[in-house]
């Protein structure tokens, strides 16, 4: 359950080896979008002008690979331009044989941010750098061409002068050609200006006609980034004059910035809908087919990763890079963004299913809510970590009751709802004498079956969906009370092959688990599905890490529902697989009220002796002897010499030394941080409780902030910070 099927390390890179001949003027850069504007400008320039190459120094991800460029190619060179994206670290090799060269290197960076650390790299004095660099910012094909005429004119003695650079709008809405749908409901898309100036927006108006087949109105918008609160400010105009129920952003990196403790969040709290993250994958289809990984780490981190930040829901990858020619006078492939139309569908299905959840009638919505059941023994039901489960679920009920769903009042507590649940059918085998309430006729499931990918697999796996079925039914294990629905997630099927790995990543689900997730979304028609608590199965069942395919579980069970996750908040790294591979929207709960260990019995006992110990040294030395006797005894008596070899050890020497030892064991078990019950979802814990686990936080430090005991000594003047371990020996 804890492992899909990947390999570290094994994303395969496109080769390295381009082939290039020699030319006065090269230009690099890591946006295939350049390139695809730079073939269009070269197109306007006079027969004359000089000969350009143009490189993707993406491909040149090895040491090896960009001296044998620099031999082949660059050092033949007069010009080289090089718009560096990521910061100098990000290709630093290749900088640093760049400024060795005997060419005029201009650096720039690949953005509209001016850092002076990556223009100093070049050959030419500031001014000059940065006048080619606002070219490129403003972008373009007529900037693109006046910006080798720049260089050619300043580097090359090119006769002719280009006019300066001319500013295009950094936002605006985009025509892909459809018709208007006025009554439907709104839907945005926000992505790269740089697509539409390199004419790469196949994708865009894919994606235009797939959600307007759903009948949903497009608002396609573009912008240069997401950066600047400018933008944000005209993004948000334009939404507000454009209402939609879902905006999906193409676009990378993260708005909340974290530059303070409060990200930076407006825009999207300001336009109150939920937030698509699609992806455009910057790898070729085949790469992404193969892997399992399901994108490269660069896609992963500018595009999921950091997107993650803004609480943005994680989609899939709609299109992949192709290669469409092999220019002749540039000598290198142009690359365009490429539909995938089962992935384009997908997300639209989403979009869809997002605007279904935001217009359906409150009291017309079907919610579920699934316990984990992880081994499958009833007494493992409602298992989240750290999650008093079934009394959460209570609270949830009524909150829905509350908003005015069509439920009946909430059982009275968590126990109930167990015994009420236990009743019924479960996974237990004990159970299965049982009656059973819901279930998916067997005809409808074979029929579905034989449309799924990997139907093949499941049947090899577990044999014909007959087997499981009852008269032409297949259970459903789970209770539903009016509009909502409580499940209990089927097993994953260890159990029925003893030979099979517990935690095999690449087991096919079981018939009974995706017929489970079949009538979830067929027959009991959910508008969202809430798994409630760390964590079930479905996000670990075998497929691609992120960017999933059809043929991925995860997608296979669940396909294209909204998707809520009451999530621990001390462990993003398992729901980050619940965001990435399952859509889900993580809600994060507190964990556990934390409270102190605290001493009893015996070691209550014994802090009461080291305490009269140390008064007796001042007050009534002829007890010691006494204490200490008394001490050992006790010691003894209660195993604690096995425990502490220290003061075993210790026990021959002078008493003081055992009841310095003793005296910070007992204080170290006494001011251990440990849980005080469950959380229960929704519901702040009180009295003691509440007291102890704002103490727990506050001696936790945070970004610009001292914890809680930090805070102390250094206002005792203490110089050694009591959270650093690695000090404890030299106190």
């Amino acid at each position: 359950m804890h492992r899909i099927p990947t390999q570290p390390g094994n994303w395969s890179a496109s080769p390295s080896d381009i082939q290039q001949t020699p030319a006065p003027m090269v230009f690099l850069t890591a946006a295939d979008t350049d390139i695809q504007t730079l073939a269009q400008a070269v197109t306007q320039l006079p027969a004359n002008f000089p000969a350009l190459r143009v490189c993707n120094w993406l491909k040149l991800s090895t040491p090896y690979s960009i001296d044998r460029y620099i031999e082949q190619t660059l050092s033949h060179a007069n010009v080289i331009i090089l718009r560096l994206l990521g910061g100098l670290d990000y290709w630093a090799y290749g900088v640093e044989r760049l400024r060795e060269l005997n060419a005029q290197v201009w650096v720039m960076p690949g953005d509209d941010q001016m850092d002076l650390s990556i223009f100093e790299q070049s050959h030419v004095p500031l001014h000059a750098v940065q006048y080619l660099h606002q070219y490129l910012r403003f972008g373009g094909v007529v900037n693109y061409r006046h910006a080798l005429e720049f260089v050619a004119s300043y580097s090359l003695n090119w006769p002719g002068y280009p006019p300066p650079p001319q500013p295009i709008p950094e936002w605006g809405t985009y025509d892909w050609g459809g018709k208007c749908l006025e009554t439907a409901p709104g839907v945005g898309i926000l992505f790269y200006r740089a697509h539409v100036l390199a004419g790469n927006t196949a994708v865009i108006d894919e994606f235009c006609r797939a959600l307007q087949a759903r009948n949903l109105q497009p608002f396609p918008y573009y912008i240069h980034t997401l950066t600047h609160p400018e933008t944000r400010l005209a993004v948000e105009r334009y939404y507000q004059e454009h209402p939609t129920q879902v905006l999906c952003v193409t676009t990378g990196f993260s708005v909340a910035q974290w530059r303070s403790e409060i990200p930076e969040l407006e825009l999207w709290q300001n336009l109150d809908v939920p937030v698509l993250q699609i992806i455009l994958s910057t790898d070729e289809r085949e790469i992404w087919h193969k892997e399992m990984r399901g994108l490269s780490p660069k896609d992963l981190a500018m595009q999921v990763a950091l997107p993650e930040v803004d609480g943005r829901i994680i989609t899939r990858a709609i299109s992949f890079k192709t290669a469409t020619q092999r220019h002749p006078d540039l000598e290198t492939p142009i690359y365009s963004y490429q539909p995938v139309p089962d992935r384009v569908n997908f997300v639209a299905d989403l979009a869809q299913a997002w605007v279904r959840l935001r217009t359906t009638p409150i009291p017309e919505q079907n919610i579920a809510i699934i316990f984990a059941n992880y081994p499958t023994d009833d007494g493992r039901i409602a298992n989240g970590v750290g999650l008093d489960t079934p009394a959460s679920c209570i609270q949830v009920w009524q909150a829905l009751h509350q908003a005015g769903y069509t439920v009946p009042p909430p059982l009275k507590n968590g126990d109930e709802l167990m015994q009420r649940l236990t009743r019924l059918r479960t996974n237990d085998p004990e159970s299965h004498s049982r009656n059973f309430e819901e279930f998916v006729p067997l005809s409808k499931y074979q029929h579905w079956l034989t449309t799924i990918p990997q139907s093949e697999a499941i049947i090899q796996r577990w044999g014909s969906p007959e087997t499981i079925a009852e008269q032409g039914k297949i259970p459903i294990y789970g209770q539903r009370w009016g509009n909502l629905f409580i499940g209990i997630q089927p097993s994953r099927g260890y159990e029925q092959d003893p030979s099979l790995n517990y935690h095999s990543p690449d087991l096919e689900p079981t018939h009974h688990y995706l017929a489970f997730y079949y009538w979830l979304r067929y027959e009991f028609q959910a508008h969202a599905v809430i798994h409630l608590g760390k964590h079930g199965t479905l996000e670990w069942l075998p497929g691609k890490s992120v960017a999933l395919s059809a043929t991925c579980y995860p997608e296979i069970a669940l396909g294209a529902l909204p998707h809520f996750y009451p999530f621990i908040v001390n462990d993003p790294g398992e729901g980050t697989q619940a965001k990435r591979r399952a859509q889900a929207v993580i809600l994060d709960h507190l964990t556990p009220p934390l409270t102190r260990a605290e001493l009893y019995g015996p070691l209550l006992e014994l802090e009461t002796l080291v305490d009269e110990y140390y008064q007796a040294q001042a007050l009534d030395p002829e007890r010691l002897p006494w204490i200490g006797r008394r001490l050992e005894a006790l010691l003894k008596k209660h195993h604690l010499l096995e425990e502490l070899p220290i003061l075993q050890e210790k026990m021959t020497h002078e008493i003081i030394e055992v009841i310095d030892n003793l005296d910070t064991y007992l204080c170290e078990l006494k001011e251990a941080q440990i849980r005080g019950g469950l959380h229960i979802f929704g519901i702040c814990p009180e009295g003691e409780l509440l007291r102890d686990l704002l103490i727990a936080i506050s001696r936790y430090p945070g970004a610009n902030r001292l914890g809680l005991t930090q805070a102390i000594a250094q206002d005792w003047g203490w110089d050694f910070d009591p959270l650093d371990v690695s000090q404890v020996g030299e106190l």
